[in-house]
């Protein structure tokens, strides 16, 4: 205790001599305040860890951008070269999950490089004898091989990881062509990695297989870790497993020796993500038991994403009944049993339904008239969800839709479809009307889409996204630009638009609607912005406007209309884009300023950033990815 009121101490001293060390008056200064305080030495430790951990999270927000992740590795990177100290601080981060991405060349030469130190003298032996080249480190007796590297990995990717170590054999600082020295050199890393977290362990293990590495012997966790010693399981809180193979007759084994290992050493997950296929859904029963067992083993199992569900999974899940916070099934076989366990979870709060790969694998042959007949089901019925993905553009599933809009009633937040129908508006209307969150992506006849701009202004919404294919869009989006400015309700704060819309009825939407829109993102804009920025620069002119984000799509760069982007190079922090955009909105600005009077065009030059433009990502029809990504802060026990 002493401790901790020592550290709150020093930072009350320190966040008062902050707010004070702008002042010019001296003499403003309290005598209890050291003079030189103000260093970089004397920062509490709390507060270190506090912006470090701001770092990483920030970065994290956008999982998938290699070039957020590359900033806070650099960004960490250099705090650890600062002290000792920011060192201590700062390593445990940057190791906490070293194969989130596969690294370029260099970066994933010096991180293998790196975990090869590791080795036993016999293991670095066997290497040379391959004749594989190292890269030495310029310091080998630098501070930082005093970390003991292995054990400050939380969450392992398991086939970035053998990706990683491929570069390094294949690519650089090797060259050589031999799968077999792949092999090699995972295998030995990856026992130095599982036996290095045997005290300690992992908190996320990610399993993603890939066809590329088919000819490699890695998917056996058996030939990775020495003596089937598996102490770096026995801690794991989240789990996600991906095999795009379909399991048959040669690859079973692969599938339950994996489940086996996890079975017989995990009894704590709080997060499960299974994306399991067979070549036949009733085929391979072993699978059946073996992803039962394991649900059934868990304590109190919160997260769950399934991709397939048997009536004997099923029942493992009624196991959870009062933890499930998040569920998503991928498939529906047993439509009773289904709406039995969503109506059993207690304080489930996001359903996630997706269609199976294969269309034919759903099985849609229920009647409402038939459910009310095997269980309790009625309007009074009530699911406690605030969250609704319905990830099915067929419409034989309009029935389970309208049922489980049914028992919503009023309790429903958010809803992201890609089925609407005039009979699932109707019951939206009726049964759903505290929706905040509206996402829907349907090619709507015209009829359709007068009937959701009549029931739109029912809705407090906060976020609409409206996705409604170009051509669709174009017969009458020109013609109902009005009536949907009208429809949009005063709380709508955030406006995604996914359909063809000109700079003209852009002008109209913005002018002619209730709400002061915060966030404005445009997929379907050309690559000359200017039009476009006109209408939103006239737009933040306007008295109390409040739009601070704007965002457009970028398919090819202007200076080369020949370049292929390739999909991972398109960020939201990407150069040239800015560069683009930044231009355009100069000229909109200036084009604009011609048109005032000259003593008004000082007061519009203040203006000059009325709000922040970045390019457009792909809306996601899913909320697995939010669930499944795990921040910095859930882990504080390094």
């Amino acid at each position: 205790m002493r401790i901790v009121t020592e550290i709150k101490r020093k930072s009350k001293i320190f966040r008062k001599s902050l707010r004070i060390s702008g002042s010019k008056d001296k003499r403003s200064i309290p005598n209890y305040i050291p003079s030189n305080l103000i260093t970089i030495q004397d920062i509490p430790i709390d507060c270190l860890e506090r912006i470090f951990s701001h770092i990483t999270n920030i970065s994290e927000e956008n999982s998938n951008d290699i070039l957020n992740y590359n900033i806070k590795i650099s960004t960490l990177f250099n705090c650890a070269r600062v002290n000792k100290l920011w060192s201590a601080l700062v390593i445990p981060k940057l190791w906490r999950r070293p194969f989130h991405f596969v690294l370029s060349d260099e970066q994933n030469c010096t991180l293998i490089s790196t975990l090869i130190l590791f080795l036993s003298e016999q293991d670095k032996n066997v290497l040379i004898d391959q004749q594989l080249k190292f890269v030495e480190t310029k310091n080998i007796n630098d501070r930082f091989i005093k970390f003991n590297y292995p054990q400050l990995i939380k969450l392992f990717d398991y086939d970035n990881f053998i990706k990683s170590v491929h570069r390094w054999v294949v690519r650089y600082p090797n060259t050589c062509t031999e799968f077999g020295k792949s092999r090699l050199v995972t295998q030995l890393l990856g026992k130095v990695l599982f036996k290095g977290n045997d005290l300690n362990g992992f908190k996320t293990f990610n399993y993603f297989r890939a066809k590329i590495y088919d000819n490699f012997d890695f998917i056996s966790l058996y030939k990775l870790i020495p003596q089937n010693s598996f102490g770096c399981f026995n801690n794991l809180t989240q789990l996600e497993y991906r095999n795009p193979h379909k399991v048959n007759k040669s690859n079973l084994d692969e599938f339950l020796n994996f489940f086996n290992i996890i079975i017989l050493n995990c009894s704590d997950l709080k997060s499960i993500s299974l994306d399991v296929r067979k070549e036949e859904k009733d085929d391979y029963l072993e699978i059946d038991y073996s992803i039962s067992k394991l649900l059934s083993n868990q304590k109190r199992l919160e997260n769950l994403s399934i991709s397939y569900c048997s009536p004997m999974i099923y029942n493992s899940i009624f196991r959870h009944i009062h933890y499930l916070n998040y569920l998503h099934i991928k498939g529906i076989n047993d439509m009773s049993c289904l709406l039995k366990l969503i109506s059993s979870c207690k304080v489930l709060k996001t359903l996630e339904l997706e269609q199976s790969w294969n269309k034919s694998d759903d099985d849609y042959k229920f009647h409402y008239s038939d459910l009310t007949k095997n269980f309790s089901l009625s309007h009074t019925t009530k699911l406690q969800i605030d969250h609704l993905y319905f990830n099915f553009n067929d419409q034989r599933s309009e029935t389970l839709l309208i049922c489980l809009l049914e028992m919503t009633n009023l309790n429903l937040k958010t809803l992201t479809t890609k089925l609407i129908t005039f009979n699932i508006m109707r019951i939206i209307s009726t049964f759903c009307t505290n929706i905040s969150s509206l996402n829907i992506s349907h090619n709507f006849s015209h009829i359709d889409f007068t009937s959701l701009l009549n029931i739109l202004p029912v809705f407090p919404l906060r976020q609409l996204y409206l996705e409604i294919s170009y051509s669709s869009s174009r017969e009458y989006m020109d013609a109902e630009i009005y009536k949907l400015a009208s429809s949009l309700p005063y709380t709508l704060e955030n406006l995604y638009l996914k359909c063809h819309i000109t700079p003209d009825y852009l002008d109209i939407l913005l002018n002619r609607s209730r709400p002061n829109i915060k966030s404005l993102w445009l997929y379907n804009v050309s690559d000359y912005y200017m039009d476009y920025l006109k209408i939103l620069y006239h737009y933040s002119l306007v008295p109390n406007n409040r739009l601070k984000d704007v965002r457009f799509n970028w398919n090819r760069s202007l200076n080369n209309s020949r370049r292929n982007r390739r999909s991972s190079s398109v960020t939201s922090c990407d150069e040239e884009f800015k560069k683009t955009v930044s231009k355009h909105l100069k000229d909109a600005r200036q084009s604009i300023l011609k048109e005032k009077r000259k003593e008004k065009k000082e007061s519009f030059d203040n203006n000059k950033n009325p709000f922040i433009i970045s390019e457009v990502k792909n809306h996601i029809f899913s909320y697995h990815d939010k669930v499944f990504e795990r921040k910095l802060s859930d882990y504080k026990d390094h």
